[in-house]
């Protein structure tokens, strides 16, 4: 099953259903815990509160209200994803879960982009954004260069996001005969207005690097292609002024061969807007958890069939040999293999995951196989080991 994970931006709802299982359920308290230490401010408070005029606190929420949904994903679920796609500010969520960062380095990433979001709002006359009900190519035909007015979204066939003076994207609907509603955010976000904030998030993140090699696909806004770690300063710091490809990231993942769209946002937002595009499920409830689950019961059955032993030999066996050397491959991969193989059954414990990544790693150098491949099985059998 070729899985994609839709993670949410600022402005997502927080229904109170929602929040009431994150606090029942012990990992995801867990989480909403540790960024209270970590930010020594009440989190849980803000997932309640208008959050509208501050988008710190709103990116904030959506992140670890977002880990939280992902949390319980995995959880619930937990087949693997081969993508993941986040919105906006979703997008570090995204990379937090494929493993650029650890959650808590995420939470001060988000802490830098909404504090410099913030500021360069403050430093403006009234500014915001407006979904409008028409597809991206009629509504880009309308704005024109100079006026102010700015593509932000390209959510989907059926909605696009303009940004600007809040009153001059209420007049520009208006005059064109666009439908709309006014969002609940304080700045115009993906626009160059906020390229103020662009270059203190890029100024903030000098000598700052990330892991490269992530447990997943990551399709980032700007390009609607993968994402590209080995210039996460300059992504973090561009996707900030430039409009978020929504719709064409989504287009990308179905052309990979993506079956289904998990959304994880908090209020189900996702199954919703992409409604025609793609087959999306939306997560929010337990009833909703409980019907996917029977949906994806055999898929689930064969999944939990296998531990991390098993799944290593499919690895073993499933990959290319590309090394002539037929006493390194009997002296490693065979031995090797065998090692493997006399683990299953037995408890996975954390010694055994590390010793048997370990083991696969040198198995796959010495049966020559792409380094990028090396490390893509590595850290998938990570992930599904937790």
């Amino acid at each position: 099953m070729n899985i994609a994970l839709l993670l949410a931006g600022q402005g997502t709802k927080f229904p109170a259903e929602t929040v009431r299982t994150w606090l029942e359920e012990e990992d995801t308290l867990a989480l909403i815990e540790q960024a209270e230490a970590v930010l020594g401010e009440p989190v849980r408070e803000w997932f309640s509160d208008d959050l509208s005029k501050d988008t710190r606190l709103a990116q904030l929420a959506t992140y670890v209200g977002s880990m939280c949904m992902y949390q319980l994903y995995r959880k619930k679920i937990g087949l693997y994803p081969r993508y993941v796609l986040g919105h906006s500010l979703g997008e570090l969520t995204a990379l937090t879960i494929a493993g650029a960062w650890s959650y808590e380095e995420g939470l001060r990433l988000v802490d830098l982009r909404g504090t410099a979001m913030k500021t360069a709002i403050g430093s403006q006359e009234s500014t915001g954004m407006m979904a409008i009900f028409a597809p991206p190519e009629t509504v880009q035909a309308l704005v024109k260069e100079g006026s102010g007015i700015y593509m932000a979204n390209f959510n989907s066939a059926k909605q696009t996001v303009i940004a600007g003076g809040r009153e001059a994207i209420q007049a520009f609907a208006a005059a064109n005969g666009l439908e709309g509603v006014v969002l609940g955010v304080s700045g115009a976000f993906h626009t160059p207005y906020m390229q103020t904030a662009a270059d203190s998030v890029y100024a903030a993140l000098e000598g700052w690097s990330c892991q490269t090699h992530l447990s997943m696909h990551v399709i980032g806004n700007r390009e609607a292609g993968l994402y590209r770690t080995e210039r996460v300063r300059e992504e973090i710091a561009a996707q900030i002024v430039h409009p978020v490809l929504w719709k064409q990231s989504v287009d990308y993942a179905l052309k990979q061969g993506v079956q289904r769209f998990i959304d994880l946002s908090p209020g189900g937002m996702f199954a919703g807007m992409l409604a025609g595009q793609a087959k999306v499920d939306a997560f929010h409830t337990e009833a909703l958890r409980e019907a996917l689950a029977a949906e994806l019961k055999d898929d689930l059955e064969v999944d939990r069939h296998y531990d991390l032993f098993s799944r290593a030999l499919g690895v073993i066996v499933s990959t290319k040999n590309g090394s002539d050397d037929a006493e390194a491959y009997d002296h490693v991969v065979v031995s090797g293999y065998n090692q493997i193989k006399s683990q299953i059954g037995k408890p996975v414990t954390a010694e055994e995951v590390r010793r048997t990544l370990e083991l696969l790693e040198l198995i796959l150098k010495t049966k020559k196989v792409p380094e990028e491949q090396i490390h893509y099985h590595c850290r998938k059998l990570a992930w599904k080991a937790g």
